[in-house]
């Protein structure tokens, strides 16, 4: 694994598969078949295309960045008699030197985020993009470049089969990419898996299938639980209708159609959280462990008039909806780093807060890309205090916080400050219910581990089923919250007073939102750092 080339080498049963499946499926098979393979590595997927393709003609061009695996995979393709020609380049630069049309175009793309490509790199990404219709010019990740300039490759009957990562699936960009496949392509299949198959990477991954012809047109889904199922062909393709016509993202591909078609009518009729409140980023410090102290260090440095209250991470109040005086001061006396230092309140006339300046500059904070945007380094902008937060990311289900403490909050969460005419603790109340935290399911994405997040627009567009509570009826739900053995007894008695009252949902339908967090939850607690194969 290399996080900077991006390269996450693909496990050979794996590429064994993928080659045995695609060789089952080529026709005709009375001509050379041209196959492109635009990152061999160290030549698993040219070793696999051997042994499934044994009988029949092919050539393979075969391109890899990196010199010592490019020399690697020539030399073992030579061993193996393959007519195959491996050349040492970016694949960027290759894609346009080259007009070379391929029935397969098969592989495990790089995988690198946008902010660690060159400059130079970016734009060849965004020449790629502009050959398609629907990509878009914004770059996010290489992968995407790949799987563009794949499909422009394939000849009219051609097949491509690329190991992807699976926020495919789950992302906003993602969205016209799914469009695009489904307009360019008879017949997509996608093989996901519950664990990982990579592994010590924090990647979701799946195996995509793409057919320019097929007799059975369609979106297909299966989920492989082991590597037997792969192997033995043990899996079932199903086909799911509403996700061609775009009603959901395809991360909603567990569903059943009547679960997909019910989430789509009531993402149209119930209000969305902005509707009640505005969203905004806590504080992003660039330096969180110099600009949030311990008691500890506040005291060292005699820095408490310039010190205020802060919550860095989720983990601090786990199982709770409000952040209480006492839960804050428990964690000031555990010593956690509980306070944010504020040096515009400061004219450095106390010796101590220039040697903590001076310890900052030595561990050259002052250096770091956001500090050096900022007329002084050391002042840090937007800290104001909100009546509620959200953090971005949780396990078990999202935390919705009311802020009693007056607490900052960084960039963990997200800042709630409701409109005029609606209140905070009836938005949190609201929240928690079967409908919402099912859709935070549907529009969040998870990484290895199980770790759900939802991206700023991703929450605002979460249906709420908005109450007004009483100030009782708020403190007796913080009770119940404290006390609770699991969500679901919380949800048992909101659901009835917000769906089924409100709302005028039946049981049946409450049901039905039940079975879908339920099963978005176990798909993605399931997904593991373990290693499939």
């Amino acid at each position: 694994m290399n996080k900077k080339s991006g390269a996450y080498y693909t496990p050979y049963p794996l590429a064994s598969f993928i080659s045995d499946y695609l060789f089952n499926r080529l026709s005709p098979r009375d001509k050379v078949i041209k196959i492109l393979e635009p990152s061999c590595g160290e030549g698993v997927f040219l070793k696999a295309i051997s042994q499934s393709f044994w009988d029949i003609d092919f050539k393979v061009d075969a391109v890899e960045y990196n010199k010592e695996a490019a020399v690697y995979s020539q030399k073992l393709a030579d061993n193996l008699l393959l007519d195959c020609n491996v050349e040492q380049a970016d694949y960027l630069t290759w894609s346009f030197d080259n007009a070379n049309t391929y029935d397969l175009v098969v592989g495990n793309p790089p995988y690198i985020s946008k902010k660690l490509l060159t400059d130079e790199q970016k734009e060849l990404c965004q020449n790629i993009h502009a050959t398609t219709d629907e990509f878009g010019s914004e770059i996010h990740n290489i992968w995407t470049s790949f799987l563009a300039d794949g499909i422009n490759r394939l000849n009219e009957k051609g097949i491509l089969a690329f190991v992807l990562p699976a926020e495919l699936l789950k992302v906003k960009f993602g969205e016209k990419i799914q469009k695009e496949l489904l307009n360019k392509f008879q017949r997509i299949e996608i093989f996901t898996f519950s664990t990982n198959v990579f592994p010590n990477i924090e990647q979701d991954t799946i195996i995509l299938f793409l057919y320019k012809q097929s007799k059975q047109e369609g979106l297909y889904f299966t989920t492989i639980n082991s590597t037997t199922c792969l192997i033995k062909n043990r899996f079932k393709l199903k086909r799911k209708r509403s996700l061609e016509k775009m009603k959901l993202k395809w991360s909603s591909y567990p569903l059943l159609e009547k679960q997909i078609k019910k989430i789509g009518q009531i993402k149209r009729k119930i209000p969305s959280i902005t509707d009640y409140c505005e969203t905004i980023p806590g504080i992003v410090t660039a330096a969180n462990n110099y600009f949030i102290a311990t008691k500890t260090t506040v005291d060292e440095y005699e820095l408490e008039e310039i010190s205020k209250p802060i919550i860095q991470k989720g983990i601090y109040i786990n199982g709770c909806v409000t952040l209480s005086e006492s839960k804050l001061g428990k964690l000031i006396s555990d010593d956690k780093p509980a306070f944010f230092l504020d040096f515009s309140k400061t004219d450095f006339t106390n010796s101590k807060h220039k040697e903590y300046l001076e310890r900052g500059k030595e561990c050259k904070i002052h250096q770091r890309y956001k500090c050096t945007l900022r007329d002084k380094w050391y002042e840090v902008p937007g800290a104001w205090i909100s009546e509620g937060f959200f953090f971005k990311r949780c396990h078990g289900y999202p935390k919705f916080i009311f802020n009693e403490a007056s607490a900052l909050v960084t960039d963990a969460s997200y800042r709630v400050k409701v409109k005029e005419g609606y209140d905070i603790k009836s938005l949190i109340f609201s929240f928690y219910n079967s409908m919402t935290l099912a859709f935070s399911e549907l529009q969040g994405r998870y990484y290895g581990g199980g770790v759900l997040e939802l991206t700023p627009n991703e929450f605002k567009t979460l249906p709420i089923p908005y109450i007004e509570i009483s100030e009782e009826s708020f403190a007796n739900f913080v009770e119940a919250f404290h006390k609770k053995r699991s969500i679901e007894e919380i949800l048992e008695v909101n659901d009835q007073l917000l769906l089924e009252e409100n709302l005028g949902f039946s049981a049946e339908e409450i049901g039905l939102l039940r079975d879908v967090r339920t099963s978005l939850l176990s798909r993605r607690l399931s997904i593991s750092k373990s290693q499939l194969i």
